[in-house]
């Protein structure tokens, strides 16, 4: 309860923080924006007085006047849109600045729009500030006092009053244009080249991180071939060999009934393990590329129909089982599904062959369409076996098979027993 209250503790507060922050940053860049238009505007009212326009000049010149001190109020608002629209927001400050003598106040989104646009569209707002920022400097470096002009207001010596005539300082003025003309171009494109730096290292480090795996691949690939070639050439020869030596004493046994059979279940199983070994061929030089093709092909298996086989082989071969097998729509069921549940059948069958052989072993498979494919396989414990052990390479095996299938596996804890249960959804040949 403590550890809880103290995750809410920490992660209120950094939702707020961030909040607020976002909040604080926007009326800073309306406040800073205000200024600049405000002390634009008002320097631009002041050189209209000092040049003393009358008449017609006179009247447009406070309309032009009165107009610019609206939009002076009203365009530091459109920074409010930055997060929606960062585009038209710094396009539409940037002709504002360009017609009106609002100062620069497209400084203020410049950087961030340059980062984030296209790069055509990065140099036109680029230049759009620039014309926009000289045409202001110009016209503002006509004033001449401090109060109608705030390049000369920030040039000036101290202690000039504001309505005293100022020198033009061409040296002065020429800092002042690269602070507020040059400079914010130039750090905005500095700004995205370092973000598409940045992009493109991590671009390469995807590309790097590809191109091991990609080779990873490959040399589980040549390893792979390397395995089926042996197993195909060596064990592949030996159980031709097996097979041809059981087919000749199964012709020779004629009087021997016992042996003749004998001879027959030995040619007859040394051929599956000759399909098998085909078909763990075929898997070796043919990796999985999804979860339906691979180890799970159906290579050997079919049909659920075939399922009955491998319970015959067992209980042939002596060990005790009683069996239920019902399945609804065998036929119908996808290869991969039938090969997938022929295997988990074989294994748990010989896993309790292994560590079981003299006890019974209950197994039970049923299922259809609608319920799936539900498959237990309970046996007692032989004397000294601890529940719960540590799991072989076979039942590995059936988990990883039943994970591909998106199916699950339980291990439930018994007094005395083993018992595997699975649960495999059903796929038909059409899906």
């Amino acid at each position: 309860m403590t550890g809880t209250k103290v995750a809410g503790a920490v992660r209120v507060p950094s939702v707020l923080g961030t909040r607020a922050g976002l909040v604080v940053r926007s009326v800073l860049l309306v406040v800073v924006g205000l200024l600049i238009t405000v002390l634009a505007v008002a320097s631009a009212g002041e050189r209209n007085r000092v040049w003393g326009w009358s008449g017609v000049g006179g009247g447009v010149a406070d309309a032009v006047q009165g107009l610019a001190t609206l939009v002076a109020l009203g365009a530091p608002f459109l920074l409010l849109m930055r997060r929606r629209d960062l585009a038209n927001t710094a396009w539409g400050l940037g002709f504002l600045q360009l017609i009106f003598p609002i100062g620069p106040v497209m400084l203020l989104v410049l950087p961030q729009a340059v980062r984030q646009e296209e790069r055509n569209e990065a140099e036109s707002l680029g230049f759009l500030y620039v014309l926009g920022a000289t045409v202001w400097f110009v016209r503002d470096a006509f004033g001449p006092t401090g109060a109608a002009s705030v390049v000369r207001m920030v040039t000036a010596p101290v202690g000039t009053a504001e309505h005293q005539a100022t020198p033009f300082n061409v040296y002065s003025a020429s800092v002042v244009y690269l602070l507020v003309v040059v400079l914010p171009v130039v750090v905005a494109f500095y700004r995205r080249a370092r973000h598409q730096l940045d992009d493109t290292r991590q671009e390469v480090e995807v590309q790097r991180a590809t191109s091991g795996q990609l080779s990873a691949r490959l040399t589980r690939q040549a390893e792979r071939d390397l395995i089926a070639r042996e197993v195909h050439d060596v064990i592949g020869h030996r159980l031709s060999l097996l097979t041809l030596h059981a087919g000749g004493l199964e012709v020779a046994a004629d009087a021997e009934p016992d042996l003749r059979q004998s001879a027959r279940y030995v040619r007859e199983n040394a051929q599956r393990a000759m399909d098998d070994l085909r078909s763990l061929v075929t898997v070796l030089r043919e990796p999985a590329a999804g979860p339906g093709e691979g180890p799970l092909s159906p290579v050997a298996v079919s049909s659920l129909s075939q399922l009955s086989s491998v319970v015959d082989e067992m209980a042939n071969s002596g060990v005790p089982v009683a069996s239920t097998v019902f399945l609804q729509g065998a036929d119908e069921a996808a290869p991969v599904l039938a090969h997938s549940v022929y295997r988990i059948v074989q294994e748990l069958l010989t896993n309790a062959r292994k560590h079981a052989p003299s006890e019974l072993l209950r197994l039970k498979v049923v299922g259809g369409p609608e319920d799936g494919v539900h498959i237990q396989a309970s046996n007692a414990l032989p004397p000294g076996a601890v529940p719960g052990g540590e799991q072989g390479s076979g039942l590995q095996g059936v988990a990883e098979r039943v994970e591909i299938l998106g199916g699950s596996l339980e291990l439930p804890e018994e007094d005395g027993r083993f018992t595997v249960d699975v649960r495999l959804p059903w796929t038909g040949r059409s899906e």
